[in-house]
């Protein structure tokens, strides 16, 4: 009977699976595959964890969105109408815009929002949770009239959410304020839902975030940890083909070798989402709470994306097995091979045209953007060749001292690094081209945020001296209780901005245009160089960029949209340059003069809360590169590691007979924590050289804490492969025997 139709002996599958076992605590490098198959499967759980928890928490808030939203009576003209509905914006410091939904009950018995546990009475507040403990914003008790409680949290998207319920003094009217019928899918059609989904990145943001990130870098460690210690299993291989091992006798043995380390990696990746199921999550550095109702609606797709790593972990140790036995291959070095220098000589002429090229160009301009990442790509595809040839000088160098120092650990580290520079710069490659790559990411991310940093340096020119009032719905009688309600000292004024005419219209009093420095004259004033006060200067600068001409008109200010002609925005000023307003008192007067408040700003500062949304992606990308770095220096850790205690058996008689073990912590240190803690130095500063033609503007959320954190997390890892280099190579040649050798 052919093998290939032999019988199956009952036990067989269990005995090769045992023998697996035993092969894998036995082999060199045993238990630093062990520990990188166990950290594999665990990184790769959970990085297709944090894909499916993208897609849950953005199912889930538009759900509680949804079931907040207003039924309008227009969409169901057979019911009554109980309330009416409107909804304005607002912020508070350091915040993005976040809704205020204004309500005026019809009938005693409307249906409450969900999270309110009673209707608040005219001129009441009821705010969610994390607005109501906002830091910064003092006034936030009475600014929309009295808070009388806090939204449930059925009632929210997420529990961080900033968010309010107004009943107004007075009932609003005009246009975006509509009659409803009730509120949620089960009341009937939802048109229109408000909530912190609407100013947030689109799901596909974080689902392809992951997916570059985490899921990518968990990837690469799982080849390594499939590969690490490869020379050994590629021998066992051969041996058993002799022995007439089948295919699947093969896979069986490479199967039991990796089950226990990569079931003990999926396990806590199972608990965690399992903790995240019962409780909410406040993740680190963006402060998102991950709800657990979220992760509980969808419990089997987190089941699937940690069975799915589990089994991908276990198919490729086996594939790769397969595939490393058909070419022969391993991690093993085969012999020295030239560093590749023509393209090594590319890498610092690449990096000086990202830098420099784009200063030939107009900043933002297609050719300025296209030659710095021209540039950029190059310089990063072109960096294993040129780390290359410098490990291989330095390898060189170091031999050379430390043949002249008497240091062995330095003479066989640097000979190493000098015969066969490849596997160290594989090594540190990675890391410093996941670097490279996360500081392109948020410096580009940071752009966006130009207008904010303009902004920002308004505030910081004239602070709250001057304010742009903008109601979103107002009478002229209403306008008058605000201007009588305001702070003493406070003057009004209005601009006009017509830009088919080519003029901005000041309009106010005497006291508000002598605050200016503008002249007082009953006859309409054109002037030259009017903007010598800093504020008209700002406001010119943001409306029309001052190239309009400027006309002076003393009188009352115009409310409003003016005449239709231009845009009008009214301004309140100090008296003086210098002397703040307070923002929080005008927003008090505004919500209690005008029916659905107003928006209430700096000069400019409707960019800070946009921008708001843009430096949450770039604290996201932060928080998902350095993870995703973390994981690249772990495999790059776990390679160099493998290799070093395969190359540290060849140390054994030496060590053994000189009775001196100190060598392998020294050619540890230059074969491990030395690369590492360059990786994560070189790619800091190639980096932030890269990006140096965003961030020169300083729009760009590029900071020196950035850098820290990705250079320390190099170094880290290289300091645990460090010690455990050491430690297991000072074990394996204290068990050294001589056969032959």
């Amino acid at each position: 009977m052919s093998r290939a139709h032999a019988p199956r002996r009952p036990g067989l599958t269990r005995r090769l699976l045992a023998v697996g076992a035993e092969a894998g605590r036995r082999a060199e490098a045993g238990r630093v595959r062990f520990a990188a198959l166990l950290l594999a499967a665990l990184t790769l759980a959970l990085a297709l964890a944090s894909v499916v928890a993208a897609h849950a928490t953005y199912q889930g808030q538009e759900a509680r969105g949804k079931a907040r939203g207003p039924v309008f009576q227009q969409d169901a003209p057979d019911r009554p109408a109980v309330a009416l509905w409107s909804v304005t914006g607002d912020s508070v410091p350091g915040s993005g815009q976040f809704p205020v939904v204004f309500l005026t009950r019809l009938t005693e018995d409307a249906p409450l929002p969900p999270g309110l546990a009673s209707w608040p009475e005219p001129g009441e507040a009821v705010l969610s949770p994390a607005l109501w403990d906002r830091p910064g914003a003092r006034d936030l008790a009475t600014r929309y009239g009295r808070t009388v409680g806090t939204i449930g949290a059925e009632g929210l998207q997420s529990p961080d959410e900033l968010f309010a319920y107004v009943v107004p003094f007075t009932r609003a009217e005009g246009d975006g304020v509509d009659p409803i019928v009730g509120f949620g899918p089960d009341t009937g059609f939802v048109a229109f839902s408000v909530g912190q989904q609407d100013d947030a990145k689109p799901e596909w943001n974080f689902l392809l975030m992951g997916g570059l990130l985490l899921v990518l870098p968990a990837t690469v460690l799982m080849v390594v940890a499939a590969r690490a210690g490869a020379h050994a299993r590629d021998r066992r291989t051969a041996l058993l083909a002799v022995l007439g091992a089948t295919p699947r006798n093969r896979a069986l043995i490479v199967l039991g070798e990796a089950l226990y380390p990569v079931l003990a990696g999926a396990l806590p990746a199972a608990l965690v989402i399992a903790l995240a199921a019962t409780v909410d999550i406040r993740l680190p550095w963006v402060g998102h709470v991950l709800v657990a109702a979220d992760v509980r609606a969808w419990w089997w797709a987190f089941l699937a994306a940690v069975l799915a790593a589990l089994l991908l972990v276990l198919a490729v140790v086996v594939l790769t097995d397969a595939t490393g036995r058909e070419r022969g291959s391993g991690n093993r070095i085969r012999g020295a091979r030239r560093a590749p220098v023509r393209w090594a000589v590319a890498c610092p002429v690449l990096v000086l045209i990202a830098v420099r090229g784009p200063e030939f160009f107009p900043t933002g301009t297609a050719p300025f953007v296209f030659v710095n990442w021209l540039g950029a790509a190059g310089a990063l595809a072109t960096l294993p060749a040129a780390l290359a040839v410098v490990i291989g000088a330095l390898g060189r160098g170091l031999a050379g001292l430390g043949r002249r120092l008497g240091r062995p650990g330095l003479l066989v580290a640097g000979r190493r690094a000098a015969a066969h520079p490849g596997p160290m710069a594989r090594m540190t490659a990675g890391v410093v081209i996941a670097i490279g790559l996360l500081l392109q990411a948020v410096a580009w991310q940071g752009q966006l945020g130009s207008y904010a940093r303009a902004a920002q340096a308004t505030v910081d020119r004239i602070g709250t001296s001057a304010l742009v009032v903008r109601p979103p719905t107002a009478t002229a009688g209403q306008w008058t209780a605000f201007s009588r309600a305001l702070p003493a000292g406070t003057e009004t004024l209005s601009l006009t901005f017509e830009p088919q005419a080519g003029r901005t219209t000041v309009t106010g009093g005497c006291p508000a245009l002598s605050a200016l420095g503008l002249p007082c004259a009953s006859v309409p004033a054109s002037e030259v160089g009017l903007a010598a006060d800093p504020r008209l200067r700002e406001l010119l600068g943001w409306s029309d960029s001052g190239r309009s001409a400027v006309r002076v008109v003393l009188g009352a200010p115009v409310t409003g949209q003016g005449d239709g002609r231009g845009f009008t925005q009214t301004v309140l000023l100090s008296p003086r340059a210098g002397a703040d307003l307070s923002e929080e008192r005008i927003k008090q007067v505004a919500y209690a003069s005008f029916p659905m408040g107003a928006k209430v700003a700096t000069i400019g500062g409707e960019w800070l809360t946009a921008a708001r949304v843009n430096q949450l992606q770039g604290e996201w990308l932060t928080l998902f590169g350095l993870a995703g770095i973390v994981i690249l220096a772990m495999a790059s850790g776990f390679a160099g590691l493998a290799e070093f205690l395969r190359q540290g058996r060849a140390l054994a008689p030496l060590a053994t007979l000189t009775g001196n073990a100190r060598v392998y912590w020294s050619t540890a240190l230059y074969g491990i924590l030395l690369p590492l803690v360059l990786a994560g130095l070189v790619g800091s500063v190639v980096g932030a050289w890269l990006v140096l033609p965003q961030t020169a503007s300083g729009s760009s959320y590029v900071s020196d804490g950035l850098l820290v954190a990705c250079a320390t997390a190099a170094a880290l890892i290289g300091a645990a492969g460090w010690v455990w280099g050491a430690v297991v190579s000072v074990r394996q040649a204290a068990a050294w025997r001589p056969r032959g050798e």
